[in-house]
């Protein structure tokens, strides 16, 4: 069984959320602001691992398990009732873009995903696809069982990816990590490449992104950077040694990794958000979680265009009519008497008198 863990973590998620921010065009943000209430891509990224503690079957949904070494081609055969990532990614994407038929997961009884419940869980479900140890073996259950020591404290492989290597670049370098690195300038090439290619080949892109996810894993992650020495489990009391020059080197592929999915995530949502039937997507959530309790079920439907237009033009005209008055109480050198005539015009009471004079 799965424990309930979130990949990387959530500052890896909201650096991931950031990047993609970056990157959302108009009318793809306006529809992330109307589905969500207000919030933003950065705001929910981690929003489907509370869910998963609330509904552990949804743990599956983060997961492609991979067979020992066999790197050539990822594995979609153990995917249960296809409750696993490839399969989610395509579901949740094939709820919001109307193309149900992509795949097709069974919830319990009672429970019911919103689109922008699915929102949320496609935000989440793209990080966690860029995250090499969500393709992880089923021999050491996705890098749990492999012992490492990182500055004096003990971890295993699948944390360090998940959140050690975050948390140690946020305390080495704050600096650095709140100074606006997560844009989509950093790979502004990947991007407009893998744009193209989202255009052409659409959600098979996912098994593209799945596939880069898998050889990441089998030559970075699970080797000793410096020797290319496999890492496997230790027998009992042995554990890696994570040396710096192996950090650094884990810590630039995370970084990328980061970078991708945001840029990744980004060109998702503005294919899916860009079309006429996005208006059409549904707000609130179908799911009631802790510390989530500002989300309603039906949300009020904004304004329509033409009150913003009415109230705006109503707002310059006091403005106007406001400086007419000041301007006239200036040149008369008292409080003009205004009065509107049959005709539509201003009559000056004072201006009047001194033509009778």
């Amino acid at each position: 069984l799965l424990a309930v863990a979130a990949a990387w973590d959530q500052d890896g998620h909201e650096a991931i959320g950031m990047t993609t921010m970056s990157a959302l065009q108009a009318k793809a943000l306006a529809q992330v602001k109307r589905l969500l209430g207000g919030k933003d891509v950065v705001d929910v990224a981690a929003w489907a691992h509370k869910v998963n503690k609330k509904y552990p079957w949804t743990t599956a949904l983060h997961f492609q398990e991979q067979k020992d070494w066999q790197c050539d081609t990822v594995d979609k055969s153990v995917c249960p009732d296809n409750r696993c990532l490839t399969s989610a990614l395509r579901h949740f994407y094939g709820k919001l873009a109307h193309k149900p038929e992509l795949s097709t997961i069974e919830y319990p009884d009672g429970l019911q995903f919103t689109d922008a419940d699915s929102l949320k869980f496609l935000i989440n479900l793209i990080g966690d696809l860029h995250q090499p140890m969500h393709l992880g073996f089923e021999g050491d259950s996705y890098g749990r069982n492999i012992s490492l020591s990182f500055r004096t404290a003990s971890t295993s492989l699948f944390d360090m990816w998940d959140k050690d290597i975050t948390q140690s670049v946020m305390k080495d370098n704050a600096g650095f990590w709140w100074s606006g690195w997560t844009h989509i300038h950093r790979v502004k090439g990947e991007y407009e490449r893998d744009k193209e290619l989202w255009d052409k080949n659409g959600v098979a892109m996912f098994d593209t992104w799945a596939q880069e996810s898998l050889t990441l894993a089998c030559d970075t992650a699970y080797r000793n950077p410096v020797t290319k020495d496999k890492l496997s489990p230790q027998q009992a009391g042995s554990k890696f040694d994570v040396s710096t020059q192996t950090f650094e080197a884990w810590k630039t592929q995370m970084l990328n990794k980061i970078l991708l999915a945001g840029a990744r995530t980004a060109i998702v949502l503005n294919d899916i958000l860009k079309q006429r039937e996005a208006t059409t997507l549904g707000q609130g959530t179908g799911v009631k979680i802790e510390g989530e309790e500002d989300e309603k079920i039906i949300k009020r439907a904004p304004p329509p265009h033409w009150m913003n237009a009415f109230g705006t033009n109503m707002c310059i005209m006091a403005v106007v009519v406001g400086l007419f008055l000041f301007v006239m109480k200036k040149q008369s050198g008292g409080a003009p008497k205004v009065t509107l005539k049959a005709d539509g015009t201003f009559s000056d009471a004072n201006k009047d008198a001194h033509k009778r004079i």
